[in-house]
């Protein structure tokens, strides 16, 4: 009569609960499908204002004029928003693998599998770009995320699909451009979308003050109580922690 030992069991066993553990986790991570959420047509006949998208030096007083409506505008953006049960899903998926006590503990997505679940379904996809080219514009890419759709254009085209004005603003010497006035946009995609992107050229400006005789020079200061942990980096730990090393050596700056 054959046997078979205890510890055989026992490992067999301990091999397929892990083999549990990794599908289960696999199918966490797996695709997963996405509710459409643009329920109706894309139309400028129904639009609602944008709120927040004029920048806050787009001001009368700045005005130099409008921009000439032949002018082109490269890799403007159309960023979409979670749905609230998608961002509900990404923390507790984000606290899960913060979770050394969780089968994702550490199962990090790549973009694919990110955009598969947390980003717009296909269906939404290609109803913005089907608008988008509708109104003259040329799709540059689609983000891996699902969550953002570059494209092309004039100046008229955007004024006519966004129902605003681009114009010049000069500013401290300065010439840059923006649109006039709030952005519109069709009220089938109120629901879905965060921002529209890069149509000015207004951009931040470094912090960095030269120092002189005149002016404070702060040294290295440092200070942390007696329930705070510190950890420093040097330049060198921090290419080892996000693991840059392998991109400076394929020549990457």
């Amino acid at each position: 009569m054959n046997t078979t030992p205890v510890f055989s069991i026992q490992k067999r066993l301990r091999v397929g609960g892990w083999i549990a553990v990794c599908t289960l986790a696999a199918a966490s991570l797996g695709a997963q499908s996405v509710t459409p959420r643009i329920q109706s047509e894309i139309t400028l006949s129904e639009v609602s204002p944008l709120k927040g998208s004029v920048h806050p030096l787009a001001q009368a007083r700045f005005d130099a004029g409008r921009l000439p409506a032949n002018t082109r505008l490269n890799s403007i953006s159309i960023v979409f928003n979670r749905s609230a049960a998608q961002e509900a899903d990404l923390q507790a998926l984000i606290a899960a693998q913060q979770n050394p006590a969780s089968p994702l503990y550490h199962q990090w997505l790549n973009p694919d599998q990110f955009g598969a679940r947390f980003g717009m379904a296909q269906a939404d996809l290609d109803k913005v770009q089907t608008w988008l080219q509708q109104q003259g514009f040329s799709i540059d890419s689609v983000a891996r995320s699902r969550n953002m759709i570059r494209f092309s254009g004039t100046a008229r085209q955007v004024e006519n699909a966004f129902a605003t004005q681009m114009h010049y603003y000069k500013i401290n010497g300065e010439q840059h451009f923006a649109p006039s006035t709030e952005l519109s946009v069709p009220t089938a995609l109120v629901p879905a979308i965060a921002a529209v992107r890069n149509l000015n050229d207004f951009r931040p400006k470094p912090m960095h003050v030269r120092a002189n005789s005149k002016r404070v020079r702060p040294s290295y200061t440092f200070y942390y109580s007696n329930t705070q942990q510190a950890v420093l980096f040097a330049p060198g730990d921090i290419k080892v922690a996000y693991d840059i090393n392998p991109l400076a050596r394929s020549g990457f700056t």
